[in-house]
């Protein structure tokens, strides 16, 4: 990847290394580094999703020491989605029995 600085004369600049010089038409170079950079990170991202199946493990971008965060959240998130279901059957109830506002 480059590049073009001036399209009259063909001078183009390669923003990593930061040489500038002479456009070859006829050759074609790409520099694929941004792209092996991006699909290694997708791929950390892959094994943490991965990984998060056992709960003991931790989230990649987490503070040390949180081993079992998963069992955690997953506690927090029963007890909330129970407590909500708690609150529409009691709503329920009372509106089945007629007593209102």
């Amino acid at each position: 990847m480059y590049a073009i600085i001036d399209e009259e004369v063909p001078v183009a600049i390669d923003p990593y290394s930061g040489t500038v010089a002479e456009m070859d038409p006829g050759k074609v170079a790409v520099n694929l580094a941004a792209v092996v950079d991006k699909i290694d990170r997708l791929e950390d991202i892959a094994n943490d999703l991965f990984k998060s199946l056992d709960p003991m493990t931790t989230p990649l971008v987490s503070y040390p020491n949180r081993e079992g965060i998963y069992v955690n959240l997953g506690r927090l998130t029963n007890f909330v989605y129970g407590f909500m279901a708690g609150l529409l059957i009691a709503a329920f109830i009372i509106l089945a029995m007629g007593v209102g506002l």
